[in-house]
């Protein structure tokens, strides 16, 4: 995987080959732990039937999507990912970045020492579901040296841009089990990915979190490739300048499969010299035949004590992406703009147990 933490390598890649995938990734918890979100924003998106079938195209153009995700107390309330025909996305680079995917964008403004990016929300899906409102994440600007790792054979480019950042805003959900008005205030993270191929072919499988702790923010990932494997982990120091510490022994425990044959591990052991992470992802968020998320507790232990805090983090089997088998499932989830609702999608009750 190469890594940059530059904020100039976050612009749109015009030149992605077909079949590649672009993303543009932020996440949020509330300091009162009640909310969590995850929003995301893509070109070419990577878990969509109709772009590996190349229904349309193989042109990456072609597949631009926004999932937004909304849990209370660890519990989905609020769940879309559309994909829209080319027209509608737009970026545009004429004084920073902006970029629209439907009726929802966000805005990047890079300051002196300080980044902020504006997320405004409003869709209103066939379900009745519906999201409006507007974030805001705000955090000093990552150091451009602080990773870095080029690779010219590697496939996948992650560009961690905001390791910590404060997260405020209004958000009004129209959700699962009430309509709720949501005065956000919490801490957050923002990253960009790009893939130069099928996920599938650049790895076998990938953990990835982060946890904000009082004095670090944790970032982790572990992937496992076809030949080899990357498996990192570091302490990022509150104002994203400087890597406090390096986790190198990273241990995998407790085995697990979901009801559609998906395993994972569970717990993950961190350790280096600043102390000994541990993470224990039981809180599952998001369950599927492919991908799942966690509001994980993480367990920091070192000569100051114990530290306990709830993180994001996730893993993703590739592969079973492309099993046609589990491509129903998808269907009632995501929702292709450019064909008829399914029906699961046009029924309140219905669609939200694909949640």
């Amino acid at each position: 995987m190469n890594i940059s933490t530059k904020t100039e390598d976050e612009y749109l890649n015009p030149d992605k080959p077909e079949t590649s995938y672009e993303w543009w990734y932020f996440d949020a918890l509330s300091a009162d732990k009640e909310w969590s979100m995850v929003i995301i924003f893509y070109q070419g998106n990577p878990f969509s039937g109709n772009y590996i079938e190349g229904s349309y195209s193989k042109d990456p153009e072609q597949y631009p999507a926004i999932s937004i995700s909304v849990y209370k107390q660890g519990k989905a309330e609020y769940y879309s990912f559309l994909e829209f025909p080319a027209s509608k996305f737009l970026w545009d680079e004429e004084e920073d970045i902006h970029c629209s995917i439907g009726g929802c964008a966000f805005r990047r403004t890079v300051l002196a020492d300080t980044v902020e990016y504006e997320l405004n929300l409003n869709q209103t899906l066939d379900s009745g579901h519906s999201i409006s409102g507007k974030l805001k994440f705000i955090g000093n600007r990552t150091k451009s040296s602080l990773i870095q790792s080029e690779s010219p054979t590697d496939k996948h480019a992650w560009n961690l841009l905001l390791p910590r950042s404060k997260v405020v805003g209004s958000v009004k959900i129209a959700g699962k089990t009430d309509t709720y008005h949501i005065g956000f205030h919490g801490n957050g993270y923002h990253d960009h990915n790009i893939g130069f191929e099928p996920m599938s072919k650049s790895f076998k499988d990938w953990y990835w979190g982060r946890v904000h702790f009082k004095d670090y923010t944790l970032i982790y990932y572990i992937m496992n490739g076809h030949k080899d494997k990357q498996h990192q982990a570091w302490l990022i120091s509150n104002d994203n300048q400087e890597i406090a510490g390096h986790l190198d022994v990273i241990e995998l425990s407790k085995l697990k499969k979901n009801w559609l044959g998906l395993e994972s591990y569970r717990d993950i052991k961190l350790s280096g010299v600043l102390g000994t992470v541990q993470i224990r992802q039981n809180s599952i968020i998001d369950n599927g035949p492919f991908y799942q998320r966690f509001l994980a507790e993480a367990e920091f232990n070192d000569v100051n004590g114990k530290e306990i805090k709830t993180g994001i983090s996730e893993y993703i089997h590739p592969k079973r992406i492309e099993d046609k088998s589990y491509w129903w499932m998808v269907r009632m989830r995501l929702r292709y703009l450019r064909e008829p609702a399914h029906w699961v999608q046009k029924r309140k009750m219905f669609y939200e147990w694909t949640w």
